[in-house]
C-alpha cells in the first residue's frame, strides 16, 4: 500500500505503565507506516516507567522518539496536551499506554486521509482481555461526512461511543488553540467535542484496528467516590454545552440530555456509597437540568425524538427517559436500583 511520507506523531501518555508500555510502543514502532514520531509523556510515574521509556528509545533508535517528563502527575488531559505541544508531525494520533494497535492501522488511516483530503479518520475498536481474547467490538459503518454540522451531529447522537481520542488520526491543525481542561474525568469528551466542531471532512472506516485492554483495575471500574472527579465531569459537560450552544444550537437539547445522563452516573456512584447529602444535591441538579432540557426543546419548537436512527430512539432514548423519570421522581427507588446494580456487577465480575 502506497501512502504519503508525511510525519505522524503518536502521543502515548504513560503513568505507572511498566506492565503494558513495551507492548504498546512495539505496536506503534512496528507499524507498516514508517514515518512515525513516538512521543511518550511520562506523567509522574513512580514505578519503572521512566527506565522503560529510555530502554524503548534505545531499542527503536531508527524511529523519531521523544520522552517528555511531567512531575508531578498532571493528569491525562495535560499529558496529551504536552504531547501535542512537543509533536512535530503533520498528523496526530493518541494511544493509551495499556492498549495496542494492529500493525496496518496508521498506514490505512493516512491513506484514507490523503486520498480524501480529510481532517480526521476513525477506525473500530476491539475490547480485549489480558490474553488478547476479544470481549466486545465497537464497530462503526464506513461513512464519509462532508459538512461540519453533520460531523458534529454524528458526535452528539451516535449510540456507539464516538468521543474517544485514540481511535482516530487527525490533521495537526485541528489542535490549534484547543482548550485543555485540567480534569480527571470525561477528558476525551470535551477534547473530542472541540475537534468534531472544527473538522470539515470526517471519514469512518470499518476496520477494527485498536485493541482496548479491559483491566480489572482500570479507572472505569474503580468504585471509590471522588468529589473532585465529579466536579471535573461537570466542567467537561459544561464545556461541551458551550461549544454546542456557540456552533450548533439546534443540537443543544442533545448536549443537555447527555449532561443529564452523566449526572445520573454520578448519582449512582453516590447512591452506592450511601452519601445522602450528595444524593439530595444531585436530585436537585437533575431536576434543574431536565427543566433546562425541556425549555430548550420548547424554545426550538422540537420534540424529544431528535435522533435520526429509529432503533436508537426506541431502545436508547426511551430507556433513559424512563430511568431519568425514576431518578428525579422516585429517588429512593433509584438508590435501591443503584446499590443492586453494583452488587450484581460485583457478583458476576462485570
Amino acid at each position: 500500500m502506497s501512502v504519503s511520507v508525511k510525519l505522524l506523531s503518536v502521543i502515548i501518555p504513560a503513568y505507572n505503565a511498566e506492565k503494558y508500555l513495551a507492548k504498546c510502543v512495539e505496536s506503534v514502532a512496528e507499524q507498516s507506516y514508517k514515518n512515525i514520531e513516538i512521543v511518550i509523556v511520562n506523567n509522574g510515574s513512580s514505578d519503572s516507567t521512566p527506565e522503560i521509556c529510555e530502554e524503548l528509545k534505545a531499542k527503536y533508535n531508527n524511529r523519531m522518539f521523544k520522552i517528555i517528563n511531567l512531575n508531578p502527575n498532571q493528569g491525562i488531559n495535560f499529558a496529551r496536551r504536552a504531547g501535542v505541544e512537543n509533536a512535530s508531525g503533520d498528523y496526530t494520533a493518541f494511544i493509551d499506554s495499556d492498549d495496542y494497535l494492529d500493525l496496518e492501522a496508521y498506514e490505512t488511516a493516512i491513506k484514507v486521509l490523503e486520498e480524501n483530503n480529510a481532517d480526521m479518520v476513525q477506525f473500530g475498536i476491539k475490547l480485549v482481555d489480558l490474553d488478547g481474547k476479544i470481549l466486545r467490538l465497537w464497530q462503526h459503518d464506513a461513512k464519509i461526512f462532508n459538512q461540519t454540522e453533520e460531523i458534529y451531529k454524528y458526535f452528539m447522537t451516535n449510540p456507539v461511543p464516538t468521543w474517544n481520542v485514540w481511535d482516530k488520526v487527525y490533521k495537526r491543525n485541528l489542535f490549534e488553540n484547543l482548550e485543555w481542561l485540567k480534569i480527571s474525568a470525561l477528558e476525551d469528551y470535551c477534547v473530542s467535542a472541540q475537534l468534531f466542531a472544527r473538522a470539515k471532512k470526517f471519514i469512518i472506516i470499518d476496520n477494527l484496528f485498536y485493541n482496548y485492554l479491559q483491566r480489572s483495575d482500570s479507572t472505569l471500574r474503580l468504585k471509590s467516590i471522588e468529589q473532585n472527579k465529579h466536579d471535573d465531569m461537570r466542567s467537561a459537560m459544561d464545556l461541551v454545552i458551550d461549544v454546542t450552544r456557540k456552533n450548533f444550537p439546534a443540537l443543544l437539547p442533545e448536549a443537555i440530555w447527555r449532561k443529564l445522563l452523566f449526572t445520573e452516573r454520578i448519582f449512582m456512584d453516590y447512591a452506592a456509597a450511601n452519601s445522602k447529602e450528595n444524593i439530595n444535591n444531585l436530585i436537585k441538579n437533575m431536576r434543574e437540568i431536565y427543566s433546562e432540557f425541556k425549555a430548550e426543546l420548547k424554545n426550538q419548537n422540537s420534540n424529544i425524538n431528535l435522533r435520526p436512527e429509529a432503533a436508537y430512539k426506541s431502545i436508547y432514548l426511551n430507556k433513559y427517559r424512563a430511568k431519568t423519570w425514576v431518578f428525579i421522581n422516585l429517588p429512593k427507588l433509584a438508590v435501591l436500583y443503584s446499590k443492586l446494580r453494583l452488587k450484581i456487577k460485583d457478583l458476576f465480575k462485570i
